[in-house]
């Protein structure tokens, strides 16, 4: 899974979870119950981001459209690219060496912290009082909490005069809360830069406080002298965020909190909205599985093969891309090859149903037989067929294409007209309306490898395209001189908009400025999509004047 995905859904947890505590737990003295509210939400924020959840989508064959042609890699590479456009920064490598670098300093600071907590319990005098470990040292500024130890700066904190402070410090130890905030501090290692994380802390920490103060005052003590105890204490420096400390905290909520006797089963009920929660970010973070049940060889047009040996092949998947650099316009352009990971990417084994999918380092693996031959694809880039041998691993670069999208069914139709383009098909629509059917019993209960490949399409099918294209044209030829074919590239980009619009021939000439405008005023694209993912897509369309 991307790091990127991983902190953008725990980011969500966090937040939802902040949102139902401040609008229904927050005001309740149901302070215990609130704990484990808490408790969960940093554990599902940890846990549930990584679990990978899939859910099964029933398909139909893939009909490929005659409108897109495919173009050899060496058409798109003619053109020149600015140095500027060219940069082989990787921004994400940077941005993750960024993050390493600050994690390991919150890291560091944490262990620091151990260190020193750790040294002072082996300097300090050791006592059990009623079955608790209590360690006294006098750089102790206030009582805490530290794993299973009660840290005081004198033994004076065990007599009556000091009875609360003790009280609540021991709550604090029986009821283990240094889990909580272990968690806490944990999480804020590895999530420093999610504002929701230190602010979850403290909630959690503040919390743990309630639960303290509760405590002393169910033992009996008396709730003014309580109070008494929190506002006479001296402010200062925290020994440790890993401790629970009785200064922790001292503001008037702490204190109206103690007032507060808002408790009863009912409330309770509140808690419930934790399932739909729960439901909702499980079906949020689910991904489909494609599957293709019945006449699987209408699929892939393929024909299943009986195998001898089988073994694991294991390869890796990556793009490579050839760009011409222009550094300096007195000079020839420089070639320089571009490679990274293609997850993602269909890999099937030719003539079976048997197949998998690149994972996010490109890497994967396939159960074959000795003579196999795999086909490797991804929409906007070549397919390839690879040999298997047994024992030697794969690596397979896959090169960025074109596609030229072919007029001819359209000319006669649309060409020196200007005709509105025509509704949407209404039989497609309704198509997309009707749930997938339940997959069919399979004779062996084993999934079929679906290819899901589908190019950029656009608001109106390719008859409305044209339509568009052809009334742009002949209402641009209406008002200037414009003759010729201008092939014009532009790339349907992951989120539908087209970007990198230039022409590929008559650079300097006006038809090619008139071709260029009128492909970016045709925007209305849905991007191509990879097993479910938007994916950037090239393509090529002629502008014909003539």
């Amino acid at each position: 899974m991307e790091l990127l995905t991983y902190f953008s859904r725990s980011f969500l947890i966090v937040f939802l979870f902040v949102a139902i505590y401040h609008l229904f737990l927050r005001n309740d003295a149901h302070y215990s119950t609130n704990r484990f509210f808490l408790l969960l939400g940093l554990i599902m924020a940890i846990i549930l981001p990584a679990v990978e959840l899939n859910y099964t989508v029933i398909v139909e064959a893939i009909r490929q459209d005659d409108a897109f042609v495919p173009i050899k890699p060496e058409v798109v590479n003619a053109v020149t690219v600015d140095s500027e456009v060219a940069s082989n920064i990787n921004w994400y490598v940077v941005g993750m060496c960024i993050y390493g670098l600050v994690t390991l300093f919150f890291i560091l600071r944490l262990f620091h912290q151990l260190i020193q907590m750790l040294h002072l319990l082996r300097s300090s005098k050791a006592l059990c009082v009623d079955g608790v470990n209590v360690c006294v040292h006098q750089k102790v500024e206030m009582p805490f909490v530290f794993g299973n130890r009660i840290f005081i700066n004198d033994e004076a904190y065990l007599t009556p005069e000091y009875a609360e402070v003790y009280s609540h410090e021991r709550i604090h130890l029986v009821q283990h809360h240094w889990i909580d905030v272990i968690l806490s501090e944990l999480f804020i290692v590895f999530q420093w830069f999610n504002p929701f994380a230190w602010y979850y802390s403290r909630l959690v920490k503040q919390n743990l406080e309630f639960i303290a103060d509760q405590g002393v005052l169910n033992e009996g003590f008396q709730k003014e002298k309580y109070i008494q105890h929190i506002i006479c204490e001296t402010m200062g420096a925290e020994a440790s965020v890993l401790a629970n400390h009785f200064r922790f905290s001292q503001n008037k909520r702490r204190l109206k909190m103690m007032k507060n006797n808002r408790k009863s089963k009912w409330r309770l009920l509140k808690l419930l909205l934790v399932l739909p929660l729960i439901g909702g970010l499980l079906w949020a973070f689910s991904e489909p599985v494609y599957e293709y049940s019945s006449n699987p060889e209408e699929v892939n047009n393929k024909t299943t093969q009986d195998k001898k040996e089988t073994f694991t092949v294991k390869g890796r998947i990556v793009v490579s891309d050839t760009l011409h650099i222009q550094k300096d316009r007195n000079k020839k352009p420089e070639l320089k090859i571009v490679e990274g990971a293609l997850p993602g990417t269909s890999i099937v084994i030719k003539g079976t149903t048997t197949g998998t999918v690149a994972d996010m380092n490109g890497s994967f693996e396939v159960p074959a037989s000795e003579g196999d031959i795999l086909v490797v694809s991804f929409v906007g880039f070549n397919t390839r067929e690879v040999k298997v041998e047994k024992g030697k691993d794969l690596y397979i670069a896959l090169s960025p294409i074109a596609y030229e999208l072919d007029p001819s069914a359209y000319r006669a139709k649309y060409k020196g007209k200007m005709v509105p383009p025509p509704p949407p098909s209404a039989t497609k629509k309704e198509k997309e309306m009707i749930p997938p059917p339940p997959p069919p019993p399979t004779e062996d209960g084993k999934p079929v490898f679906y290819v899901v490949e589908d190019m950029p399409s656009y608001k109106g099918g390719m008859d409305g395209y044209f339509a568009s294209l052809y009334t742009w044209i002949t209402n641009a030829k209406e008002k200037t001189d414009l003759n010729g074919v201008v092939n014009v590239q532009f790339m349907v980009n992951a989120k539908g908009g087209i970007s990198n619009i230039k022409a590929l021939n008559r650079w300097d000439e006006k038809e090619a400025e008139h071709a260029v405008k009128i492909i970016s005023e045709l925007n209305d694209w849905k991007p191509g999509e990879q097993r479910g993912k938007p994916v950037s897509t090239t393509l090529i369309v002629p502008v014909e004047f003539d």
